[in-house]
């Protein structure tokens, strides 16, 4: 058993290079990632455990066997062989190193997202990253640092440059079972685009963010799932108001400490029971006569399936609770969904259609909490082999619990991806967005074109 493993875990580590390519890609694509309708990453997300690595020996040769279909053209536009525009990598040991650097322009007429003061300007983004990607025997180790350099033609006090740094590990100790950790430390920027973002700010928050995960995974058979427990850390920088003054953001500063089950039954290869269970505690810094610590507890269950390889399902429904130990705040509950719809009408185009509420944990002092609804069609059209294009429509509630705002977003979006060689992509988009805000000092008419390439070795 140990002997074979060895092909499938590079089989494994040929699947985990085209899904950090095609992440590579997707980044890029629509401007080096404009994708507004994008749920925060605080959210409750089925399909990834903590950003922790959970494939098994067992269910890679698991996973080979049932992927013969798409030998038969039951694969979509994302899921295409494009080996012929991967770059290569450079060879180091048991490594191979991908560097990469992006560079975008945008011109945005409404950078302040808000109709009340309309301004339009160009802004440029530069995406450098590199990642280490293991090569060894049996386990994963690998290393990745990445950033986004943003700067604005005019109005500069809206430049920022992100950074993150980001180690992966796993170790599959038998064919069943893996252990597995991932540690990230990254300075990010609220933009006006999240619903958190202090209304009265006037350019980007500076979030510091750090996460630590690890995970135990028993993948083989019918039976499978992924305990896992998290810790995350967000700390506010203080930034300038729109009065000029200084905007102190220390009460945001939470801690999360998460446990979360992740299970699954497989009833057939096309046909499963999934689930996940989570419980949180919030440690917020708050204000001497108000902090935010919360007990969350949340939970989906439902079925994954397939009506044939073409057309393929996910429905889930649960229940979520936030418990704040702050008597004068009224703890919040909502249902919660999760459902998406996979089709593949022909060999070039792939239909997806996804639905959600969710509560967020990361709000802002005004708030309590938010409660997310959204629903979004897109599709991919591989129009030749090397030209993919994209477009999806969106809409996205956020209901902002404690206040009687609430926004309503709707998104349309197109794109177009050019892999020119294995080094070079190219990348054109275009955004439509509207905001309509019981506040209405928040609507909001936005559009957004985009032109950007990547550079890859």
């Amino acid at each position: 058993m140990l002997a074979k493993s060895y092909p499938s875990i590079q089989r494994r580590r040929s699947a985990e290079r085209r899904v950090w390519d095609d992440l590579q890609l997707s980044i890029s694509a629509i401007a080096l990632g404009y994708v507004l309708m994008n749920t925060p990453a605080r959210a409750l997300d089925l399909d990834n455990v903590d950003g922790l690595i959970t494939e098994t020996v067992a269910s890679r040769e698991r996973l080979r066997d049932w992927d013969n279909i798409k030998m038969y053209g039951a694969e979509t536009i994302d899921e295409r062989d494009r080996r012929y525009a991967k770059p290569d990598g450079i060879r180091a040991g048991n490594y191979v190193i991908y560097p990469a650097v992006g560079a975008a322009v945008v011109f945005d007429d409404n950078i302040y997202a808000s109709d009340a003061e309309k301004v339009s300007d160009w802004r440029s983004e530069i995406t450098p990253g590199i990642k280490f990607q293991s090569h060894l025997p049996r386990h994963v180790l690998d290393f990745s640092l990445d950033g986004k350099i943003v700067n604005y033609f005019e109005h500069t006090d809206q430049d920022y440059a992100n950074v993150r740094a980001k180690l992966d590990g796993a170790l599959h100790f038998d064919a069943a079972h893996t252990i597995s950790a991932s540690l990230l430390s990254a300075i990010e920027h609220e933009e006006r685009d999240d619903p958190s973002y202090p209304l009265t700010a006037r350019g980007p928050v500076e979030v510091f963010h750090n996460r630590a995960s690890v995970g135990i995974t028993r993948d083989v058979g019918r039976l499978y799932g992924t305990l896992s427990a998290t810790a995350d850390s967000y700390n506010y920088s203080d930034t300038t108001a729109v009065n000029g003054s200084t905007l102190d953001q220390d009460a945001r500063d939470t801690d999360v400490y998460s446990t979360q089950l992740r299970f699954g039954y497989r009833f057939s290869p096309g046909y499963e029971f999934v689930g996940k269970v989570r419980t949180s505690k919030d440690h917020n810094h708050g204000t001497d006569d108000l902090d935010r610590d919360a007990w969350g507890y949340e939970a989906l269950a439902g079925l994954a399936f397939e009506t044939n390889p073409l057309l393929r399902w996910r429905i889930l429904g649960g229940y979520g609770v936030k418990d704040y130990e702050n008597e004068n705040l009224a703890n919040l509950k909502t249902s919660l969904i999760e459902a998406e719809v996979q089709w593949l009408p022909t060999q070039r185009l792939t239909i997806y259609g996804t639905l959600n509420r969710q509560i967020l944990e990361a709000v802002n002092i005004d708030a309590t909490g938010i409660v997310q609804t959204g629903a979004e069609l897109r599709a991919d059209y591989e129009i030749y082999h090397n030209l993919v294009l994209s477009g999806a429509l969106g809409y996205r509630q956020d209901d902002f619990t404690g206040t009687d705002r609430e926004d309503d977003v709707y998104v349309a979006r197109a794109g177009l991806d050019y892999y020119y060689t294995k080094n070079w992509l190219f990348t054109f988009g275009y955004e439509h967005q509207v905001r309509d805000s019981t506040n209405d000092s928040l609507d909001m008419h936005r559009n957004r074109f985009m032109l950007g390439a990547k550079l890859r070795f």
